[in-house]
């Protein structure tokens, strides 16, 4: 039997209560290990999997949870415990992490950044705008080499108390040197997704997430643009999920509404195969009949884009991501048909590509819900199959074009995968052209 998408689905944090450090408090850290152990072994579910074993791995664990000193060595440990499971999408996040996730927002002074090639420092590849590290004027390619006077070193904690003031040592790329007093304040973590034309028939968007900060409305946007593109590139690099209805909103765009994008297999799906077979599931594809099948937002047919697909992925593109790509591998470019056969939409003559490097491999369908005292687990509630019954969890998506990322990820590094995206529309183009002239 078969029924509608689970709306926890979302992964929406709900109110996690009064936040509470762990700091020189047993009694707030047994509570939190109490509330783990009840939500791990009466909610969290993936087919085949005995998550009463938590304990033998709590047990393992616990004198590193235990002498841990804060929050984050807390979390550290115990996600050590949770990793032993082997899957993605159990993990305990700080009230720290939730907040952040709730609101979009994190102090500090906005940069990421990588260890420096040579060895000396970390050299910063993104500014965060309107961050504090922006206002001071710092940018892609500076290297930090001291903060507060001590080397930073590739475990250096940037972090710290809204107010509190922080000296770095910079070495701008033309290697000149110069000191930054930068003060910490709360900063938006969001990144706005993008869309633009990288020549004559090629569109690029790039969408940064399908978590919180998804903008369905600004997705519209862009897709009004995207249709007129005979090529569009869809940039899924270090998207690492989200909502399942953001995903959907976006593959709205690219198949018919009728077809299914694959199959979430849940608790409910296992129990109508044992009460219908009488026996248990040999393998995952023999739960596709009684799964929860994902319908896509339903939009008219001159609302699909109709041009060749070609997606960018990369390790860190996960979770929701990855559904999007493998669903479009297998269902973009086909011919839809009504019951009396008749061909309601025909894109045979489209094709999709993958570009990049491989991909996560975690893909899980999980909620977030409260342990107590501010902190949020992450749970997994079912396990997730392809169009074409292929398991993703565990098992990343291989491009069809490699293309590696750059070391040091500078917005002026060559991107390889743009570039190949374009010798791939061009040859699609000569394809066209050569049949087309016959």
């Amino acid at each position: 039997m078969k029924k509608s998408l689970l709306v926890g689905l979302s992964l929406a944090l709900a109110a996690l209560g009064y936040a509470q450090t762990i700091d020189g408090k047993p009694e707030v850290r047994d509570e939190i290990l109490q509330r783990l152990s009840s939500t791990i072994e009466n909610a969290a579910f993936i087919p085949g999997t005995d998550f009463k074993k938590w304990e033998e791995f709590l047990k393992t664990e616990r004198p590193k949870i235990d002498a841990a000193k804060n929050d984050d060595e807390f979390k550290a440990a115990v996600n050590e415990a949770l990793q032993k499971f082997g899957f993605s999408h159990i993990v305990l996040a700080t009230p720290r992490d939730a907040n952040i996730r709730n609101t979009g927002q994190t102090v500090g002074i906005g940069v990421s950044s990588q260890p420096s090639p040579d060895g000396n420092g970390r050299i910063i590849i993104r500014v965060v705008e309107k961050s504090p590290a922006s206002d001071a004027g710092l940018e892609p390619g500076d290297t930090m080499l001291e903060i507060d006077g001590k080397k930073i070193t590739p475990t250096t904690v940037l972090t710290g108390e809204n107010g509190s003031k922080v000296k770095l040592k910079i070495r701008k790329a033309d290697g000149k040197l110069f000191e930054y007093t930068i003060t910490r304040r709360p900063f938006s973590t969001v990144r706005k997704d993008e869309f633009r034309m990288l020549n004559d028939s090629t569109g690029y968007l790039k969408v940064n997430t399908f978590d919180q900060a998804y903008d369905p409305k600004a997705i519209d946007g862009f897709m009004d643009q995207a249709m007129k593109a005979k090529n569009l590139v869809v940039d899924l690099r270090f998207n690492g999920g989200g909502s399942v209805f953001n995903l959907l909103h976006l593959a709205g765009y690219f198949v018919d509404p009728k077809l299914k994008l694959g199959f979430m297999l849940d608790r409910n799906s296992v129990t109508q195969f044992k009460k219908e077979e009488k026996r248990d599931p040999k393998e995952l594809a023999e739960l596709t009949p009684f799964a929860n099948t994902m319908i896509m937002t339903p939009r008219k047919e001159d609302n699909l884009y109709k041009g060749n697909l070609i997606i960018l992925i990369n390790a860190g593109t996960g979770s929701a991501s990855e559904i999007f790509t493998a669903a479009m591998r297998d269902l973009y470019g086909k011919k839809t048909v009504d019951k009396d056969g008749k061909v309601v939409v025909d894109m045979s003559n489209l094709s999709c590509t993958v570009i990049g490097s491989k991909s996560a491999g975690a893909v899980l369908f999980s909620t977030f819900t409260s342990a107590t005292n501010g902190f949020a687990l992450q749970i997994p509630v079912a396990d997730y199959l392809t169009p074409s019954s292929e398991r993703l969890e565990g098992h990343p998506i291989d491009p069809d074009v490699t293309a590696e990322d750059p070391k040091i990820l500078l917005p002026t590094a060559p991107d390889k995968a743009i570039e190949a995206a374009l010798a791939i529309a061009e040859r699609i183009h000569l394809r066209d052209t050569r049949v087309i002239g016959k």
